[in-house]
C-alpha cells in the first residue's frame, strides 16, 4: 500500500537544528516524531458507523478505506470537546486526537452509546510516527516494523504522513531513521508553516467555525442531526463566522505567545510563534475577517507589524 502513495510537490521545507525549525531552505530533510501528545482510539461493532454520524460533524459516510475524515466533537451547546481524524481499516474505525482530551472524548462518545453494541477505547500500546518532507515516501519503505495505519497528514510540510504502530516499534524505527526530532521541534514547524491547533491556537471558548473548521474539512452543513448541529448551523447560514485562524508573519523577535494583536485597540490574539533559523517570525493568529479582507495594518503591543499570509486551511 505504502509503495503506491502519491504525495503533493513539497512546496514548502522545514527542518530543525538543536531546537530552531529552518524554513524555505535549499537543503531538504525530513522531519520524524514520535507524536506522544496524541493519542490512538479504536472503534468498532455493527452500529458504530450509524453512531458516530450523530455525535460528529463530519459525514460518516465519507469515510472509506481510502478516505479518512477529519472531525469534531461538540457539546449541545455547539462547543468544542475535541477534534479527531478517523481512519477505516475494515472492521475496526481508528481514531487519532490528542492525548490530553482522549479520556473525556471517550467518556463523551460513550455515554449516550447504550443500545448501539458498539466498542470505543484508548488503545495504549498504539502511537503516532509522523514523518514530514520531501523524503517521506522513502522513509516508509525503509520502515521495516508493521505498520497498523497511514494517514496523509501535512502538518509541517506539504509532504507528510502519520502512521500507526505500536509504541515500541516506532522506537525501533526511530533508530534507524536520520532527521528525528521531539514533540518540540515539531511543534515549532507546524506554527511556521501555519498549522493550527486545538488547545494551543484556540480552545473551547472558541466556537470551531471561528477557528476554520470548514477550511479544515471538518464539518457537513448537508448530513442529518448531530449534537451541537443546531447552533453550528445557524452560525453558518446566518453568517455569523467573525473571526479566523491565520498564519501570520512578525517583524521583529518572536514574541511570547498568546498575546494580543492590536489596530487602534485590540482586535485579536496571537496564539503561537516560532521563529526559523534566518530570524523570520511567523505564528498563527486569530483575527476578524474584516479586519484582515481590509487590510487593516496590524501589530503587537510593542509595535512589531503583523503581516496575515493566509488563513489556515488543510
Amino acid at each position: 500500500m505504502f509503495n503506491n502513495m502519491i504525495l503533493p510537490k513539497l512546496e514548502l521545507i522545514i527542518m530543525t537544528d538543536h531546537h530552531i525549525a529552518m524554513l524555505n531552505l535549499p537543503s531538504i530533510q525530513t522531519l520524524c516524531c514520535h507524536r506522544t501528545s496524541l493519542a490512538v482510539l479504536k472503534a468498532s461493532g455493527e452500529g458504530i458507523r450509524d453512531y458516530l454520524q450523530g455525535q460528529i460533524t463530519q459525514d460518516i459516510n465519507l469515510l472509506t478505506p481510502t478516505n479518512p475524515i477529519y472531525t469534531a466533537v461538540l457539546t449541545p451547546q455547539g462547543k468544542m470537546i475535541a477534534d479527531m481524524h478517523i481512519i477505516d481499516i475494515g472492521d475496526e474505525l481508528i481514531l487519532i486526537t490528542q492525548a490530553t482530551y482522549a479520556a473525556t472524548l471517550v467518556e463523551r462518545l460513550r455515554r449516550f452509546a447504550l443500545g448501539h453494541g458498539i466498542r470505543l477505547g484508548c488503545v495504549e500500546s498504539l502511537g503516532i510516527l509522523s514523518i514530514q518532507g520531501e523524503a517521506t515516501k522513502q522513509i516508509i519503505q525503509e520502515i521495516t516494523q508493521p505498520i497498523e495505519a497511514s494517514l496523509p497528514m501535512s502538518e509541517a510540510a506539504s509532504q507528510g504522513v502519520w502512521l500507526v504502530m505500536k509504541n515500541a516499534d516506532i522506537h525501533k524505527a526511530l533508530a534507524n531513521i536520520p532527521n528525528t526530532c521531539d514533540e518540540s521541534d515539531l511543534e515549532k514547524a507546524t506554527i511556521l508553516y501555519g498549522t493550527p491547533r486545538f488547545g494551543r491556537d484556540w480552545n473551547a471558548s472558541t466556537h470551531p467555525l471561528n477557528a476554520n473548521l470548514i477550511e479544515m474539512n471538518g464539518v457537513n452543513f448537508d448530513k442529518g442531526c448531530y449534537v451541537g448541529q443546531e447552533v453550528t448551523s445557524r452560525m453558518h447560514w446566518r453568517k455569523g463566522i467573525k473571526k479566523k485562524l491565520y498564519h501570520v508573519k512578525i517583524k521583529g523577535n518572536s514574541p511570547h505567545a498568546p498575546c494580543p494583536i492590536q489596530s487602534k485597540h485590540k482586535i485579536g490574539m496571537l496564539t503561537s510563534a516560532a521563529t526559523n533559523a534566518s530570524h523570520e517570525s511567523f505564528g498563527i493568529a486569530h483575527l476578524p475577517i474584516e479586519s484582515v479582507e481590509n487590510n487593516t495594518p496590524l501589530s503587537l503591543e510593542n509595535g512589531d507589524n503583523i503581516t496575515v499570509l493566509k488563513a489556515c486551511h488543510a
